[in-house]
Formats: C-alpha cells, structure tokens, sequence
C-alpha cells in the first residue's frame, strides 16, 4: 500500500513538471510572436474589430492611396523645389500686417508688400472671413520655406490683387481680372408664401432679392399688400465666368409685381448727372418721402387706435404702430431728416425722433440700443440705420413702436398719403422714355429664368 502510495506521487509529479514546461513554451511563443507583430488582429483582416461592414470599397481611391505612399522620394523631393504657400483665414479685428506676421513674414516685409498693394488695394477693405495666400521661395534645404516671395487675395469677385518681390528686393502691386462676360437675367414667378422664397426658388440670388425688396418697399406693404398667388418679374445684370457661375451681380434693371390684379413696375435710369433711382412708368420716382416699414419681415402686432393696454389693464389710445421683429433686428429711419431726439425716454425706453421735410416726424421706441454717434443736430439719410429692436420701457416683448407726428401730432402711419420724390420732365423725361423701351424690349427678348450675353459697353441712359 506505502508503495502504490509512492508510486502515485512519482506520477503526479511528473505530470506537474510536463504541464510546467509546456505553459514555459506557450508563454515564450506568445511573447515571440507579439515581439514580431505588437498589434495582431484576430482573422485574416487588419481592420479594427468593428461589427459594421463597409458600404463599398474604393478600389480606385485604395491604390490612389498607395501609389502616393510609394512616390514618396520623388515626390518629396518634387515638393521641395516647389514655393511654399499658406493660406491664411482673416480673423475679427486682424489686419493685414498681423496676418503676414502671423504666417512667419518678418515685420519690415510686411510693410513694404503693405505699402506696395495700396496701389491696387485699400487694406483696410480687408474683412474677416477673407482668405490671405501668402507665398514664400522654395525651401533652401529642402524643408522649412525660403524667403517671402508674394502676398495675394480676392478683392471682389473679379479682381485677384497681389505684392510680389521685385528682382531688385522691394515689392510692387499686381492686378489681374477673371475673365467674365455681362449678361443679363429675366426671372418671374407666382408668389406662394413670400416674395423673398418665391423669388429664391425660382433661382434669383440673395443679393438681388434683398435690392428688389428694397426698390419696392415705398409702395409694397409687404405683411399686408402681398396675397398668394401675386406674381413678380425681375430682371438684372450679372457678371458671369467661363463656366456659367454667377461671380457679381450687377444693377436691377426692371422689377414689376402684380397684386391682387394691380400692375407695379419699375425702372433703373441713370440721368444726366450720373444719379441713378427706380422710376414708375410716367417717370415719377419710386423714392417716397417716407419708408411704408422702418423695419424688414415686420408683422403689425397692434395698430394704432384704442386698446387695452396690455400692462397697464385699461383701455388707452395706442398713438402708433407695433411691428413685431426679433431683438436686434436694425430699425432703418423712414425717411431723410435731422434726429430731433435720441436717448431714453421713460415709457418708451431707447428712443429716437427725426424730423422730416413737410413737416412730419417719425419716432422709434423700445430699442435694445440706439446706433453708436447718433443724437440730436445729426443727418440722417432715408434706410439708414439708427437702431436696433428691443424691449426697453414699458414693454411686454421685443417690438417696435413706430409713430409718424404732423405738427408735433401722432397720426395713423397706414392712412397718410404719403409725398412723392422726383418727376423727371423735358429733356430728362425723354431721355428716360427711351431707357424704358431699351428695358422692355429685352424683357420681350429674353423668356423668364434664361439669361443672354450683353455687349460690355451700355446706352448713356443705362449705364453705371
């Protein structure tokens, strides 16, 4: 029994010493293999262990791909014998000298490729937003960049200005000018919703519709007058490129709505001192002596009349109008005049009057805040900015109280017939009845939402 006993330990420790050696050559292959590959996936695929298949494979892009990461020799040292560029986004409140700076040009290039662009750019024009190229030589060991070779940025649409270094060391200003064509547009459509989406859909671009909207505003009221199913028809230069891209739009030519069966229609004529407006067809200009709605998108909510007063819980004459608009939107002074008031004003918070031609005021309540430098003695001009909407006073939500005064009284803004500007007569009348058959023969030749090209130069009565 004491042998069988012996026996059985003699097994059992060999058993152990086999298991032990055996785990010795697992752990010792486990530690060599992840010495020959630390990241080993498990399957015959390198990708990360994600259950999601993929869409599709790009073969195309896959050995795109690799062929770049082959060409690495060649194409770096292709790349180093090049110029280096950066391009560099125009912050709030830069300049043009700290952009240069800020891309590793030293200060005394800077301003001499500054003072060197002043001849074909003005760089206080110089806005946020705006991308700067800023160029410098090839590296002279094939990395870091060289010395700073040129500075170059988009004007406008059109103009592409630079600096570049001379040969003899300083810098000289360039220009050069994408090449464009003048065309001329003609869209129309029925109006469902709002004249803005009417006319975005039917493919006119924001700009113009913001200047159709404004040609308009002195005789469209546009929260009440526009119904659906009112139609418009526009039509404006434009400057194209090569590939048929709009790249600046230039003047409205024609703009003409009809509502409710009433024909509005407008015409741009430049007279023979060089002033441009919108005229009716018996050449009366468009120009009121007030704005119909100091503000844009404005929805009447109290008009002028007896009311309860929604604070104060008794019935009171409301001796103006409420427009209500978002906080901050700018409120535009209705017509030229001279600011009789500005500040606050007890009830009515911020607070501004003008006075106009004729003898009628306007008044503005209840601003966030009043146009920095504005206040009594100043000049305004008509669609200027004097402020912005708020809810300052005694105010339940953010509007604006709008009050047109006759003699120092609060009159109905909506029942005043309001004064016309400008009626050409004798030579000028005739001038602008030819400009107006130059208009309305392209509108015959040109069907809605085409374009055609227009020879550069224009008739005296078209031109800018």
């Amino acid at each position: 029994m004491t042998g069988r006993i012996a026996l059985g330990c003699c097994v059992n420790a060999k058993i152990k010493r086999t298991l032990r050696a055996a785990a010795v050559v697992g752990v010792a292959g486990l530690i060599a293999l992840f010495a020959a590959r630390p990241f080993v996936q498990l399957g015959e695929s390198d990708a990360p262990l994600d259950g999601t298949l993929p869409a599709y494979v790009d073969f195309e892009a896959e050995k795109a791909g690799l062929a770049q990461a082959l060409a690495s020799d060649s194409e770096i040292e292709d790349r180093a014998g090049r110029p280096v560029e950066r391009l560099v986004q125009v912050g709030s409140g830069d300049t043009l000298s700290d952009v240069l700076v800020r891309s590793g040009v030293e200060a005394s290039d800077a301003v001499q490729a500054i003072e060197a662009l002043r001849s074909v750019f003005n760089p206080r024009q110089l806005k946020a937003g705006q991308k700067v190229t800023v160029t410098f030589d090839k590296p002279p060991h094939g990395f870091g960049v060289g010395d700073f070779a040129k500075v170059s940025l988009n004007a406008d649409p059109i103009r592409i200005v630079a600096a570049a270094r001379t040969d003899t060391g300083g810098f000289a200003g360039m220009e050069t000018k994408r090449q464009v064509s003048r065309q001329v547009a003609h869209y129309s459509g029925t109006i469902k919703s709002s004249l803005f989406e009417s006319a975005q859909a039917a493919g006119v671009p924001v700009p113009v519709i913001v200047s159709m909207i404004r040609a308009l505003s002195y005789d469209v009221d546009f929260q009440r007058d526009i119904q659906g199913g009112d139609a418009f028809d526009l039509m404006f230069e434009g400057f194209y490129d090569t590939k048929g891209k709009l790249v600046r739009h230039g003047d409205i030519l024609f703009v003409g709505m009809t509502l409710s069966g009433t024909e509005l229609a407008l015409y741009r004529y430049e007279d023979s001192t060089g002033f441009a407006d919108f005229y009716n067809g018996k050449g009366e200009s468009a120009k009121k002596a007030l704005l119909r709605t100091p503000v844009d998108g404005a929805r009447i909510s109290s008009g002028f009349g007896l009311r309860r007063h929604p604070i104060l819980g008794f019935t009171k004459m409301h001796k103006g109008i409420d427009f209500a608009v978002p906080t901050g939107t700018p409120i535009m002074v209705a017509g030229d005049g001279v600011v009789e008031k500005a500040g606050f004003n007890g009830a009515y918070g911020n607070y501004v009057r003008v006075r106009h031609s004729s003898g009628y005021s306007t008044a503005y309540a209840h601003m966030s805040r009043i146009t920095s430098g504005l206040r009594a003695g100043k000049r305004v001009n008509q669609g200027q900015i004097i402020g912005y909407v708020g809810t300052t006073g005694r105010s339940t939500g953010p509007h604006l109280h709008y009050e047109v005064l006759q003699a120092g009284k609060q009159i109905n803004p909506m029942s005043i017939k309001i004064p016309t500007g400008t009626k050409l007569a004798g030579r000028e009348l005739d001038r602008f009845k030819g400009a107006k058959r130059e208009v309305e023969t392209l509108l015959s030749r040109i069907p809605p939402t085409t374009r055609i090209a227009m020879a550069t130069g224009r008739s005296g009565a078209l031109t800018n």
